[in-house]
């Protein structure tokens, strides 16, 4: 990430950390800068601090994941990091590939941006027990550690080494917080959006 503030004194400019943050922390870090109260419900952190040098980090274990556009080959998974290890998770995906929902919309004559944009009715359904089935305790299909500091590129895959069982379950104890904390435990509100809202949104242009 690259933050560029104007107003910064000449001593903070051009510093390099290799702190944990994330896309979210770039809306609470406006909002420090212009002196507005971060709401609550923002799960950002704000960076002024790093940027500044005031401050030393703002997390220690950064949480992700993917939850969208399955159908088009993105795996549905969660990952859980600190400096140093990475563990991440793999769920099975049950969807139908994009490939074959275009060929159908094609054979039946139905807008191909209909049927890959919008979220239809039972779709809501699907992507709810995207959000709530791995806090139920829903297994993962395939697991990932990786030992960042002497394998940043992700290689070699430690899951199943005994030797690191201990940052394994550290880096799981923190993944059943984190995704609460990212995903609350509230019913998750989905939307029902239309091909024509996400055509526009994404600039699409109707060519059936």
């Amino acid at each position: 990430m690259i933050i560029y503030n104007p107003l910064a004194p000449k001593k903070s400019k051009g510093r390099v950390c290799d702190e944990l943050v994330q896309t979210i922390d770039i809306a609470p870090t406006m909002l420090a800068y212009a002196g507005i109260k971060i709401p609550a419900a923002m799960q950002g952190k704000d960076l002024s601090g790093i940027v500044n040098g005031t401050k030393a980090n703002v997390r220690d274990y950064l949480y992700t994941e993917n939850l969208w556009s399955t159908h088009f080959g993105n795996p549905r998974c969660e990952a859980v990091q600190n400096k140093e290890w990475k563990y991440i998770r793999y769920y099975k995906n049950n969807n139908v590939s994009a490939n074959n929902e275009v060929a159908v919309a094609k054979m039946m004559g139905i807008p191909v941006g209909s049927m890959l944009y919008s979220v239809h009715d039972p779709d809501i359904a699907v992507y709810r027990s995207y959000i709530e089935d791995p806090i139920k305790g829903e297994k993962p299909v395939y697991e990932e550690l990786y030992h960042l500091t002497t394998d940043p590129a992700e290689l070699h895959n430690l899951i199943a080494d005994t030797k690191y069982a201990d940052q394994l379950n550290d880096l799981k104890a923190q993944w059943a917080v984190l995704i609460k904390e990212a995903r609350g435990t509230e019913n998750p509100k989905v939307m029902r959006y239309t091909a024509d809202y996400m055509m526009e949104k994404y600039g699409i242009v109707k060519n059936e």
